[in-house]
């Protein structure tokens, strides 16, 4: 299986339609078997569509996305899932361990509450501008 996340420096990029590389980690079991990290800044959204399709991503960890990279990306039938913030290695060992909802890997006023598989997006939290 392999997963991607939209890097800035040693975090996880706070929008993914706005990131300037993509990590690409082949997992089997619990383990990282492999690693890749692709500068895809000038890409448009159907171009890092076609390169994750490519490279068999299955899963997408990010921070922010649009709406029409939202339904790009589920409709391609990648996992996606979004809201989060945090370092790369980290959210990376949360994501082996099951432990990725924890609320401090949360964007700033988003929730990750209810979210759905197919309706995986951001949810303001009261009073915040997010």
């Amino acid at each position: 299986m392999k997963l991607a996340m939209p890097v800035w420096e040693k975090d996880i990029s706070t929008v993914l339609d706005f990131s300037e590389y993509l990590l690409i980690v082949e997992i089997e079991g619990r383990e990282v078997k492999g690693r890749s990290c692709v500068n895809w800044s000038l890409y448009n959204d159907s171009m890092k569509l076609s390169l994750m399709k490519e490279g068999e991503v299955s899963i997408l960890l990010c921070g922010a996305v649009s709406r029409a990279m939202q339904i790009m990306i589920e409709n391609s039938g990648i996992d996606l899932i979004p809201c989060l913030r945090g370092r790369t290695e980290v959210i990376l060992k949360a994501y082996l361990e099951g432990n990725l909802h924890d609320e401090r890997f949360r964007l700033p006023g988003a929730s990750m509450m209810g979210l759905r598989r197919k309706n995986r997006k951001c949810r303001k939290q009261p009073g915040s501008f997010v």
